[in-house]
Protein backbone atom coordinates (compact mmCIF):
# COMPACT_ATOMS: atom_id res chain seq x y z
CA UNK A 1 0.00 0.00 0.00
CA UNK A 2 1.11 3.55 -0.77
CA UNK A 3 0.07 6.43 1.47
CA UNK A 4 -2.10 9.18 0.01
CA UNK A 5 0.65 11.71 0.71
CA UNK A 6 3.16 9.66 -1.29
CA UNK A 7 0.66 9.22 -4.12
CA UNK A 8 0.28 13.00 -4.31
CA UNK A 9 4.05 13.44 -4.61
CA UNK A 10 4.19 10.82 -7.35
CA UNK A 11 1.27 12.41 -9.17
CA UNK A 12 2.96 15.80 -9.07
CA UNK A 13 5.88 14.35 -11.00
CA UNK A 14 3.60 12.46 -13.39
CA UNK A 15 1.68 15.66 -14.20
CA UNK A 16 4.73 17.90 -14.45
CA UNK A 17 7.18 15.61 -16.22
CA UNK A 18 8.29 17.13 -19.54
CA UNK A 19 8.93 13.69 -21.04
CA UNK A 20 12.26 14.89 -22.41
CA UNK A 21 13.22 13.03 -25.57
CA UNK A 22 16.80 12.58 -24.40
CA UNK A 23 15.64 11.37 -20.95
CA UNK A 24 18.50 13.03 -19.02
CA UNK A 25 17.34 11.48 -15.75
CA UNK A 26 17.83 7.99 -17.17
CA UNK A 27 21.17 8.91 -18.72
CA UNK A 28 22.45 9.85 -15.30
CA UNK A 29 20.80 7.12 -13.21
CA UNK A 30 21.94 3.50 -13.41
CA UNK A 31 19.02 2.36 -11.28
CA UNK A 32 16.34 3.76 -13.61
CA UNK A 33 18.01 2.04 -16.54
CA UNK A 34 18.15 -1.20 -14.57
CA UNK A 35 14.36 -1.10 -14.26
CA UNK A 36 14.07 0.17 -17.85
CA UNK A 37 11.70 3.02 -17.07
CA UNK A 38 11.68 6.76 -16.46
CA UNK A 39 10.24 8.16 -13.17
CA UNK A 40 6.90 9.05 -14.78
CA UNK A 41 6.34 5.47 -15.99
CA UNK A 42 7.50 4.01 -12.69
CA UNK A 43 5.23 6.18 -10.56
CA UNK A 44 2.21 5.62 -12.83
CA UNK A 45 2.62 1.90 -12.36
CA UNK A 46 3.08 2.28 -8.60
CA UNK A 47 -0.16 4.24 -8.27
CA UNK A 48 -2.07 1.79 -10.48
CA UNK A 49 -0.88 -1.21 -8.44
CA UNK A 50 -0.98 0.75 -5.16
CA UNK A 51 2.49 -0.50 -4.23
CA UNK A 52 6.16 0.09 -4.84
CA UNK A 53 8.42 -2.93 -5.19
CA UNK A 54 10.86 -3.52 -2.34
CA UNK A 55 13.82 -3.82 -4.69
CA UNK A 56 12.85 -0.61 -6.47
CA UNK A 57 12.57 1.37 -3.23
CA UNK A 58 15.96 0.17 -2.04
CA UNK A 59 17.84 0.51 -5.34
CA UNK A 60 18.06 4.31 -5.27
CA UNK A 61 21.54 5.32 -4.10
CA UNK A 62 20.34 8.79 -3.06
CA UNK A 63 23.00 10.53 -5.15
CA UNK A 64 20.76 13.33 -6.49
CA UNK A 65 22.01 13.00 -10.07
CA UNK A 66 18.51 12.55 -11.49
CA UNK A 67 17.46 15.79 -9.79
CA UNK A 68 20.43 17.66 -11.24
CA UNK A 69 19.63 16.34 -14.72
CA UNK A 70 15.87 17.03 -14.46
CA UNK A 71 14.85 20.40 -16.03
CA UNK A 72 12.31 20.81 -13.22
CA UNK A 73 14.62 19.60 -10.48
CA UNK A 74 12.24 16.95 -9.13
CA UNK A 75 13.62 15.26 -6.02
CA UNK A 76 13.03 11.68 -7.03
CA UNK A 77 15.11 10.30 -4.17
CA UNK A 78 12.70 11.79 -1.61
CA UNK A 79 9.92 9.56 -2.93
CA UNK A 80 12.04 6.44 -2.61
CA UNK A 81 13.08 7.51 0.89
CA UNK A 82 9.46 8.00 1.94
CA UNK A 83 8.55 4.60 0.49
CA UNK A 84 11.28 3.00 2.60
CA UNK A 85 9.85 4.52 5.75
CA UNK A 86 6.44 3.07 4.90
CA UNK A 87 7.95 -0.36 4.33
CA UNK A 88 9.77 -0.21 7.65
CA UNK A 89 6.56 0.79 9.39
CA UNK A 90 4.65 -2.14 7.87
CA UNK A 91 7.45 -4.63 8.47
CA UNK A 92 7.80 -4.23 12.24
CA UNK A 93 10.74 -1.87 12.00
CA UNK A 94 12.84 -4.07 9.72
CA UNK A 95 13.93 -3.68 6.12
CA UNK A 96 12.26 -6.21 3.80
CA UNK A 97 15.58 -6.76 1.99
CA UNK A 98 17.50 -9.82 3.23
CA UNK A 99 20.82 -8.19 2.41
CA UNK A 100 20.15 -5.46 4.94
CA UNK A 101 20.68 -7.86 7.83
CA UNK A 102 24.37 -7.03 7.36
CA UNK A 103 23.57 -3.33 7.81
CA UNK A 104 21.60 -4.09 10.97
CA UNK A 105 24.55 -6.08 12.34
CA UNK A 106 26.93 -3.23 11.50
CA UNK A 107 24.74 -0.72 13.31
CA UNK A 108 24.37 -2.99 16.34
CA UNK A 109 28.16 -3.28 16.65
CA UNK A 110 28.62 0.39 15.76
CA UNK A 111 26.76 1.37 18.92
CA UNK A 112 28.21 -1.29 21.21
CA UNK A 113 30.56 -0.33 24.04
CA UNK A 114 33.24 -2.57 22.56
CA UNK A 115 33.71 -0.23 19.59
CA UNK A 116 32.70 3.13 21.12
CA UNK A 117 34.55 5.69 23.18
CA UNK A 118 34.21 9.29 24.34
CA UNK A 119 37.17 11.35 25.55
CA UNK A 120 37.57 14.85 26.91
CA UNK A 121 40.29 17.23 25.72
CA UNK A 122 43.82 17.04 27.15
CA UNK A 123 44.19 17.27 30.92
CA UNK A 124 43.16 20.61 32.43
CA UNK A 125 41.84 21.80 29.06
CA UNK A 126 38.27 22.67 28.18
CA UNK A 127 36.73 20.52 25.45
CA UNK A 128 35.89 23.23 22.93
CA UNK A 129 35.90 20.92 19.91
CA UNK A 130 35.25 17.22 19.50
CA UNK A 131 36.66 15.08 16.67
CA UNK A 132 34.58 12.24 15.21
CA UNK A 133 36.49 10.10 12.66
CA UNK A 134 33.37 8.15 11.64
CA UNK A 135 32.91 4.44 10.95
CA UNK A 136 34.70 3.99 7.62
CA UNK A 137 37.95 5.81 8.41
CA UNK A 138 38.30 4.18 11.84
CA UNK A 139 37.77 0.76 10.22
CA UNK A 140 40.38 1.51 7.57
CA UNK A 141 43.33 3.33 9.15
CA UNK A 142 43.60 3.53 12.98
CA UNK A 143 47.05 5.12 12.77
CA UNK A 144 45.69 8.01 10.69
CA UNK A 145 42.89 8.47 13.23
CA UNK A 146 45.44 8.86 16.02
CA UNK A 147 47.75 11.06 13.96
CA UNK A 148 45.05 13.53 12.97
CA UNK A 149 43.79 13.82 16.56
CA UNK A 150 47.38 14.53 17.70
CA UNK A 151 47.65 17.27 15.10
CA UNK A 152 44.28 18.80 15.95
CA UNK A 153 45.20 18.91 19.64
CA UNK A 154 48.57 20.48 18.79
CA UNK A 155 47.02 23.21 16.62
CA UNK A 156 43.97 23.82 18.83
CA UNK A 157 45.76 24.24 22.18
CA UNK A 158 44.81 20.75 23.39
CA UNK A 159 41.11 21.66 23.50
CA UNK A 160 39.94 18.83 21.24
CA UNK A 161 38.12 15.77 22.58
CA UNK A 162 37.10 12.69 20.60
CA UNK A 163 34.12 10.41 20.10
CA UNK A 164 34.00 7.11 18.23
CA UNK A 165 30.37 6.31 17.53
CA UNK A 166 28.26 5.95 14.39
CA UNK A 167 26.16 8.94 13.33
CA UNK A 168 23.32 6.57 12.37
CA UNK A 169 23.17 7.29 8.65
CA UNK A 170 22.88 3.59 7.66
CA UNK A 171 19.86 3.30 9.97
CA UNK A 172 18.34 6.43 8.45
CA UNK A 173 18.96 5.22 4.89
CA UNK A 174 17.05 2.01 5.59
CA UNK A 175 14.06 4.16 6.49
CA UNK A 176 14.19 3.38 10.22
CA UNK A 177 13.43 6.93 11.27
CA UNK A 178 12.48 6.27 14.90
CA UNK A 179 15.47 4.00 15.49
CA UNK A 180 17.71 6.61 13.89
CA UNK A 181 16.45 9.31 16.28
CA UNK A 182 17.18 7.10 19.29
CA UNK A 183 20.62 6.20 18.04
CA UNK A 184 21.48 9.76 17.10
CA UNK A 185 20.50 10.92 20.57
CA UNK A 186 23.20 8.61 21.96
CA UNK A 187 25.81 10.47 19.89
CA UNK A 188 24.37 13.88 20.73
CA UNK A 189 24.35 13.06 24.44
CA UNK A 190 28.04 12.16 24.26
CA UNK A 191 28.82 15.47 22.55
CA UNK A 192 26.80 17.46 25.08
CA UNK A 193 28.39 15.64 28.03
CA UNK A 194 31.81 16.76 26.81
CA UNK A 195 30.52 20.33 26.52
CA UNK A 196 31.83 20.69 22.95
CA UNK A 197 30.86 23.79 20.97
CA UNK A 198 32.15 22.50 17.64
CA UNK A 199 32.06 19.11 15.91
CA UNK A 200 34.93 18.17 13.58
CA UNK A 201 34.11 15.33 11.19
CA UNK A 202 36.25 13.39 8.73
CA UNK A 203 33.27 11.68 7.07
CA UNK A 204 31.10 13.54 4.56
CA UNK A 205 27.97 11.57 5.46
CA UNK A 206 28.54 12.47 9.12
CA UNK A 207 28.89 16.09 8.06
CA UNK A 208 25.40 16.11 6.56
CA UNK A 209 23.85 14.23 9.48
CA UNK A 210 25.36 16.47 12.16
CA UNK A 211 24.55 19.66 10.24
CA UNK A 212 20.88 18.69 10.18
CA UNK A 213 20.59 17.27 13.69
CA UNK A 214 22.98 19.20 15.96
CA UNK A 215 21.80 22.84 15.82
CA UNK A 216 23.55 23.80 19.06
CA UNK A 217 27.03 22.98 17.75
CA UNK A 218 29.00 24.32 14.83
CA UNK A 219 29.87 21.50 12.43
CA UNK A 220 33.02 21.66 10.34
CA UNK A 221 34.62 19.19 7.97
CA UNK A 222 38.23 18.22 8.55
CA UNK A 223 38.81 19.20 4.91
CA UNK A 224 37.61 22.74 5.61
CA UNK A 225 39.64 22.98 8.81
CA UNK A 226 43.03 21.64 7.69
CA UNK A 227 43.62 24.40 5.10
CA UNK A 228 42.92 26.93 7.86
CA UNK A 229 45.25 25.26 10.37
CA UNK A 230 47.92 24.45 7.81
CA UNK A 231 49.41 21.04 7.04
CA UNK A 232 51.97 19.25 9.21
CA UNK A 233 55.46 20.37 8.17
CA UNK A 234 56.45 16.95 6.87
CA UNK A 235 53.46 16.94 4.48
CA UNK A 236 54.30 20.21 2.75
CA UNK A 237 55.77 19.42 -0.66
CA UNK A 238 55.96 15.70 0.11
CA UNK A 239 54.53 14.83 -3.32
CA UNK A 240 57.01 16.88 -5.33
CA UNK A 241 58.66 14.66 -7.92
CA UNK A 242 56.14 11.83 -7.58
CA UNK A 243 55.45 9.89 -10.78
CA UNK A 244 51.76 9.52 -9.84
CA UNK A 245 48.87 11.58 -11.17
CA UNK A 246 45.87 11.31 -8.86
CA UNK A 247 42.31 11.53 -10.09
CA UNK A 248 40.09 13.21 -7.47
CA UNK A 249 36.83 11.61 -6.40
CA UNK A 250 34.29 13.91 -4.70
CA UNK A 251 31.73 12.09 -2.56
CA UNK A 252 28.03 12.77 -3.14
CA UNK A 253 27.34 14.48 0.22
CA UNK A 254 29.83 17.21 -0.70
CA UNK A 255 28.11 17.91 -4.02
CA UNK A 256 26.98 21.38 -2.98
CA UNK A 257 29.85 22.21 -0.62
CA UNK A 258 32.45 24.13 -2.57
CA UNK A 259 34.47 24.91 0.55
CA UNK A 260 35.13 21.22 1.23
CA UNK A 261 35.93 20.57 -2.43
CA UNK A 262 38.32 23.54 -2.53
CA UNK A 263 39.90 22.49 0.77
CA UNK A 264 40.82 19.05 -0.52
CA UNK A 265 42.41 20.52 -3.62
CA UNK A 266 44.33 23.07 -1.55
CA UNK A 267 45.71 20.25 0.60
CA UNK A 268 46.85 18.25 -2.45
CA UNK A 269 48.33 21.39 -3.97
CA UNK A 270 50.32 22.13 -0.79
CA UNK A 271 51.63 18.57 -0.83
CA UNK A 272 52.54 19.18 -4.52
CA UNK A 273 50.86 16.08 -5.90
CA UNK A 274 49.72 16.19 -9.52
CA UNK A 275 45.95 15.82 -9.90
CA UNK A 276 43.33 15.55 -12.63
CA UNK A 277 39.58 16.04 -12.58
CA UNK A 278 37.30 13.33 -14.02
CA UNK A 279 34.47 14.17 -16.40
CA UNK A 280 31.98 14.39 -13.53
CA UNK A 281 33.46 16.27 -10.61
CA UNK A 282 32.58 18.67 -7.79
CA UNK A 283 28.81 19.47 -7.97
CA UNK A 284 28.41 17.02 -10.87
CA UNK A 285 30.25 14.16 -9.20
CA UNK A 286 29.02 10.61 -9.65
CA UNK A 287 28.34 8.16 -6.83
CA UNK A 288 30.92 5.57 -5.83
CA UNK A 289 28.13 2.99 -5.64
CA UNK A 290 27.79 2.72 -1.86
CA UNK A 291 25.15 5.42 -1.31
CA UNK A 292 21.70 4.62 0.00
CA UNK A 293 22.68 1.17 1.34
CA UNK A 294 22.14 -0.23 -2.17
CA UNK A 295 25.15 -2.59 -2.23
CA UNK A 296 23.46 -5.26 -0.12
CA UNK A 297 20.03 -4.74 -1.68
CA UNK A 298 20.91 -4.63 -5.38
CA UNK A 299 24.60 -5.56 -5.89
CA UNK A 300 24.22 -5.65 -9.69
CA UNK A 301 23.32 -1.95 -9.80
CA UNK A 302 26.14 -1.17 -7.38
CA UNK A 303 28.73 -2.87 -9.59
CA UNK A 304 27.50 -0.99 -12.65
CA UNK A 305 27.66 2.34 -10.80
CA UNK A 306 31.21 1.70 -9.56
CA UNK A 307 32.49 0.58 -12.96
CA UNK A 308 30.89 3.57 -14.68
CA UNK A 309 32.58 5.89 -12.22
CA UNK A 310 36.12 4.50 -12.49
CA UNK A 311 35.85 4.41 -16.31
CA UNK A 312 35.90 8.24 -16.22
CA UNK A 313 39.51 8.34 -15.00
CA UNK A 314 42.53 8.42 -17.29
CA UNK A 315 44.82 7.51 -14.40
CA UNK A 316 45.04 4.28 -12.39
CA UNK A 317 45.45 6.24 -9.14
CA UNK A 318 42.50 7.81 -7.31
CA UNK A 319 42.49 9.90 -4.13
CA UNK A 320 39.32 10.18 -2.03
CA UNK A 321 38.50 11.97 1.20
CA UNK A 322 35.86 9.39 2.12
CA UNK A 323 37.14 6.00 3.29
CA UNK A 324 34.06 4.21 1.91
CA UNK A 325 34.51 5.82 -1.51
CA UNK A 326 38.18 4.83 -1.41
CA UNK A 327 37.23 1.20 -0.88
CA UNK A 328 34.68 1.36 -3.67
CA UNK A 329 37.19 2.71 -6.18
CA UNK A 330 39.65 -0.02 -5.25
CA UNK A 331 37.02 -2.73 -5.71
CA UNK A 332 36.87 -1.73 -9.39
CA UNK A 333 40.59 -2.25 -9.87
CA UNK A 334 42.03 1.22 -9.22
CA UNK A 335 44.92 2.06 -6.93
CA UNK A 336 42.91 4.01 -4.39
CA UNK A 337 44.17 6.04 -1.44
CA UNK A 338 42.61 8.16 1.27
CA UNK A 339 43.98 11.69 1.49
CA UNK A 340 45.19 11.00 5.04
CA UNK A 341 47.40 8.22 3.62
CA UNK A 342 49.20 10.99 1.75
CA UNK A 343 49.26 13.57 4.55
CA UNK A 344 50.87 11.16 7.03
CA UNK A 345 52.88 9.10 4.57
CA UNK A 346 56.11 9.24 2.60
CA UNK A 347 56.19 10.48 -1.00
CA UNK A 348 53.68 8.35 -2.91
CA UNK A 349 54.92 6.78 -6.15
CA UNK A 350 53.70 4.12 -8.55
CA UNK A 351 55.71 1.58 -6.59
CA UNK A 352 53.65 2.45 -3.50
CA UNK A 353 50.48 1.05 -5.08
CA UNK A 354 49.06 -1.83 -3.08
CA UNK A 355 45.64 -3.23 -2.26
CA UNK A 356 44.45 -1.73 1.03
CA UNK A 357 40.93 -3.11 1.50
CA UNK A 358 40.69 -5.72 4.23
CA UNK A 359 38.01 -8.24 5.18
CA UNK A 360 35.15 -7.50 7.56
CA UNK A 361 36.90 -9.10 10.54
CA UNK A 362 40.02 -6.99 10.03
CA UNK A 363 37.90 -3.85 9.66
CA UNK A 364 36.34 -4.42 13.08
CA UNK A 365 39.80 -5.07 14.52
CA UNK A 366 40.85 -1.71 13.05
CA UNK A 367 37.78 -0.09 14.58
CA UNK A 368 38.84 -1.41 17.99
CA UNK A 369 42.40 -0.18 17.37
CA UNK A 370 41.01 3.27 16.54
CA UNK A 371 39.22 3.25 19.87
CA UNK A 372 42.53 2.51 21.61
CA UNK A 373 44.25 5.28 19.61
CA UNK A 374 41.67 7.82 20.77
CA UNK A 375 41.72 6.58 24.37
CA UNK A 376 45.49 6.92 24.77
CA UNK A 377 45.38 10.54 23.62
CA UNK A 378 43.15 11.86 26.39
Amino acid sequence: MISEELKEKMQEIIDGCLECKSKPCMKNCVMLNDFGKDPKSIFKECIEKNKILDKLAYSCNMCNQCTIACPKGYKIQDIFMESRKLKIEKNNGKSPMKGHKAIEAHQYLGYSRLFNTSNKALKDKKTVRVFLPGCSLSSYNPTAVGNILDYLQEKCHGEVGSILKCCGKPTKDLGQEEKFKKRYNLVQNSIDELGAEEIIVACQSCYEIFRKNSPNQKVISLWELLPELGLPEHAKGVGKGSDVVFGIHDSCPTRYNKKIQDGVRQILDQMEYKIEEPLHTRENTRCCGLGGMVATANPEVTHTIINRRVAEYNTDHIVSYCAACRQSMESAGKDSVHILDLIFGERYTKDSATKRTQGTKKQWINRFKSKKELNKRK
